[in-house]
């Protein structure tokens, strides 16, 4: 099989850097509450009964709200406590058995037929997939312009930067020569099936879409369709099975070009997140971002012909009746949202404009007898060399996120589904919220440490809520089953000393043992 890599300048690429740095400010201390998990352990000591078992009854102790402010000057954090501790209205905690889900055919039917009925798709890879000559003129354009201003520079290392600037010059002249003026939608009509990346790509020749897709999911499924953009209308859909990066299926409808669906890591949206390109729609941040992002040189626009009127409560009924025909709604439940401004990732068709729309964001979360598995955008990931073979691996987390606006659902989002095997134990023993509030204390602010002493700033950290539910953990080697087990969040948000901002889960506690889960890790 022939596979050809090309090299692709993206927004996204800035997005999802910027994201991983920020997720990396998440420390892991060498501590004994985070370090030497051991799921058997674990799971006897979650069977333990006796008078000193801890119950949903009496497992917040006095606490309805829980205040404190914490410093530590060596280490160059504050902490400011004020929140309130939400216990879920539920008799019991469990322990669960689960395992990625992939995405089936049948759901993906679904999918399609509530919201892409009536209209024609094709093949995304081979049409989208395929940079026109317009496209590759502009790319020339900047390789030349980047060759020229190598050349004249004074930096020692010039001639290899130049030999491979030329390289690819030259590739992108080759490609000129057989590429579409426009996006060829005759003959490539999409069959609305899952397939292998490995058959997608032989059918494809290796070139263009495809054959990124297949370095980096060789052994998976892919489906990838888009309509022909008609009447100022949109549509793209993915959906992926792939063991290293995650399942997903991602939807979006728009009139300003196609927003981007096919991205191989399954992102979830950092709501209220400069870095996202998601925040409050009252407020205006465009700006922000295009001098945080793009180093001030983009200009974004708000996209008025696609209003949100709508009320919240209108918009949430249209996403619930969503949920409800996917057959979701038993297993997922309203977690959180409102009303956001977004700037969609578009990059084919359209006029081009760069700008943001106004619209609601929800997020559904698994609800297990009415506990929710906690939200947290830092997903498991392993990345470095075992042996001979260099590992790259994701277990991101299982969210839904659904997109409308007056025009109805724009968006839909299903991120690394899961399924429950078995439940390992069936009322857990718990440690009580005053056992855990000793263990943050202690850890908050060794896993935050200030790590630029050069820098003046200090970081401040900000506690608004520590909620009881469910979070996934993993074996240190495990990318396939894990358990679901109850946890301590502890939610706010986090600026380090340059000023930048993290909000979401700031430490999660196992409820079990009391050991710091680091997600990033997986347990």
């Amino acid at each position: 099989m022939k596979i050809r890599a090309k090299r692709y300048t993206r927004i996204a690429v800035c997005i999802v850097a910027a994201a991983m740095l920020l997720s990396g400010c998440q420390k892991n201390p060498d501590s004994s509450m985070v370090v030497n998990k051991d799921m058997d352990h674990l799971i006897e000591e979650a069977k333990k009964e006796g008078e000193s078992a801890v119950n949903m009854e009496n497992i917040a102790g006095a606490y309805e709200t829980y205040q404190t402010t914490l410093s530590d000057d060596s280490l160059g954090v504050s902490v400011n406590v004020n929140a309130k501790v939400d216990i879920p209205q539920a008799e019991q905690m469990s322990v669960f058995r689960v395992q990625q889900k992939r995405i089936s055919q049948e759901f993906l039917d679904k999918v399609l037929a509530e919201l892409t009925a009536g209209e024609t798709l094709y093949d995304a890879g081979v049409t989208l997939g395929v940079k026109t000559r317009s496209e590759i003129e502009e790319e020339l354009r900047y390789c030349k312009a980047e060759l020229e201003t190598v050349r004249n520079s004074d930096q020692s290392d010039k001639d290899g930067y130049i030999e491979e600037y030329q390289q690819y010059i030259d590739e992108l002249q080759e490609d000129y020569e057989n590429a579409p003026e426009q996006p060829v939608w005759e003959g490539n009509e999409s069959d609305g099936l899952l397939h292998s990346t490995a058959e997608m790509t032989e059918k494809a020749g290796g070139e263009d879409f495809y054959g990124w897709e297949y370095s980096l999911n060789q052994n998976g499924e892919i489906f990838y369709a888009a309509n022909n953009g008609a009447n100022d209308n949109y549509i793209s859909i993915t959906a992926q099975n792939n063991d290293e990066r995650g399942n997903k299926l991602s939807y979006r409808r728009g009139r300003h070009g196609y927003d981007f669906t096919s991205v191989a890591i399954v992102e979830i949206t950092a709501l209220d997140d400069i870095v996202s390109g998601v925040w409050p729609a009252d407020e205006d941040r465009s700006q922000d971002y295009a001098e945080q992002m793009l180093g001030g040189e983009v200009s974004f626009v708000e996209y008025t012909d696609e209003p949100t009127t709508i009320s919240e409560e209108e918009a949430r009924t249209k996403a619930d009746d969503l949920m409800q025909k996917l057959g979701l709604s038993d297993t997922y439940q309203w977690y959180e949202g409102g009303l956001y401004s977004e700037i969609p990732d578009i990059r084919k068709g359209g006029d081009g404009e760069p700008g943001y729309r106004k619209l609601y964001i929800f997020r559904y979360m698994r609800s297990t007898n009415g506990v929710f598995t906690t939200f947290d955008s830092t997903g498991k990931h392993e990345e470095g060399w075992n042996g001979d073979d260099y590992v790259k691996k994701d277990w991101p987390l299982e969210c839904i996120e659904i997109r409308v606006n007056d025009s109805g659902i724009v968006g839909f989002d299903y991120n690394a589904p899961l399924e429950v095997t078995e439940t390992v134990v069936e009322n857990s023993n718990m440690k009580s919220f005053d056992e855990v509030r000793g263990t943050f204390e202690q850890m908050v602010m060794i896993a935050n440490a200030k790590t630029d002493s050069e820098v003046d700033g200090n970081v401040a950290i900000e506690i608004d809520r520590v909620v009881l539910g469910y979070a996934r953990i993993s074996e240190a080697d495990s990318y396939d089953t894990g358990l679901m087990v109850p946890v301590w969040d502890f939610q706010g948000k986090v600026t380090d000393e340059y000023g930048m901002e993290y909000k979401g889960g700031i430490m999660t506690i196992n409820a079990i043992d009391g050991s710091v889960i680091d997600r990033s890790l997986g347990y």
